[in-house]
């Protein structure tokens, strides 16, 4: 954004339409996994179909152009598709019979909490006003807040008991804040600049994490589904000094190939994420055959499907569907 020239206004602007664009897609995506399918209004696989179509329109990053017809036509597509979600909202049903609703945010889904976490990081990125040691005390802070709030003291103020159910939003703050913070470290005076200072220092956080993950571990152990302060700091330890490598093998080095068929992943991370979904929307989970769902065929079958996605990404990609938020 600030390569783009754009202010203050312009900034906040990208990151609370790019907050809503996740928590939508993840409320909806969660609310896919909990439909009623008898008491839905249209068959499953065409409401899942239609959400990741309606994404596509909505999001896909259409060419710039100065032919007007063109622009409306792009225009088109993106109030076509967020019609399509209207229309989505309203033929859903979940719920048992006798007690059917309708979309609600049970959770915000990992795509909603992705956004949660990159709004609160963005906040307390712009408070540090981008400083490496400003940061790095805000981190250190949220993690000594969500250790009080996690610690089970009782007669908490009724901000303080809402703050504690929101605690695993800041938990998975805590990830994105690492990598901002290792991301500071690496741009620092440019990525060639000093490369050895740069991986020590990131080395050097990542066992920083390591350690502050084994001391919190009291607190609710190591769990994803919990959102434990343990499992984000091993997490973003397993990054730290993961990394490294990466970074001297492909920006020192110069020696990529190895990683191109990730490559469509990393350009168009969004499409590779919802193509499965849309494939078994459309397919339906029984499009395998069982045997092909657990143990040594299991994974092959896994594997052979994620390399097809990664191709399909690659291109579609190419022929101008990249989804940005």
């Amino acid at each position: 954004r600030e390569a783009k020239g754009q202010g203050q206004a312009g900034f906040w602007q990208h990151v609370l339409v790019r907050t809503l664009g996740l928590v939508i897609l993840g409320v909806y995506m969660v609310n896919s996994a909990e439909m009623n399918r008898e008491a839905n209004l249209i068959p499953h696989g065409w409401w899942a179909a239609s959400l990741y179509i309606a994404a596509i329109l909505i999001w896909n990053r259409y060419p710039s152009t100065g032919d007007v017809r063109k622009k409306r036509l792009f225009a088109g597509f993106r109030i076509a598709g967020a019609i399509l979600l209207v229309v989505l909202f309203f033929l859903y049903r979940k719920g048992t019979d006798g007690q059917l609703t309708g979309m609600t945010p049970s959770w915000w889904g990992i795509l909603g909490l992705i956004g949660w976490a990159y709004l609160l990081s963005m906040v307390f990125y712009m408070a540090s006003q981008k400083k490496l040691p400003a940061l790095l005390g805000v981190f250190a802070a949220l993690l000594a807040l969500i250790l009080v709030l996690r610690g089970g003291l009782s007669g908490l103020p009724a901000w303080g008991q809402w703050l504690r159910g929101q605690s695993g939003h800041l938990v998975h703050t805590l990830i994105v804040l690492s990598g901002i913070i290792c991301s500071l470290i690496l741009a620092k005076d440019g990525v060639w600049h000093q490369p050895v200072a740069k991986i020590r220092n990131i080395l050097l956080f990542g066992i920083l994490l390591g350690v502050a993950g084994f001391l919190t571990r009291p607190f609710g152990g190591i769990s994803k589904i919990a959102a434990t302060p343990g499992w984000a700091l091993f997490s973003a330890a397993s990054c730290c000094l993961i990394f490294p490598a990466i970074y001297w093998l492909a920006d020192l080095k110069g020696i990529k190939s190895w990683a191109n068929f990730l490559k469509p992943a990393g350009e168009n991370p969004l499409l590779a994420y919802i193509l499965p979904p849309l494939f078994y929307a459309i397919a339906g989970f029984s499009f395998f055959p069982a045997v092909l769902s657990s143990g040594v065929p299991g994974m092959l079958r896994a594997l052979v499907f994620t390399l097809a996605i990664l191709w399909i990404t690659q291109w579609l990609t190419k022929k101008g569907v990249r989804l940005h938020l």
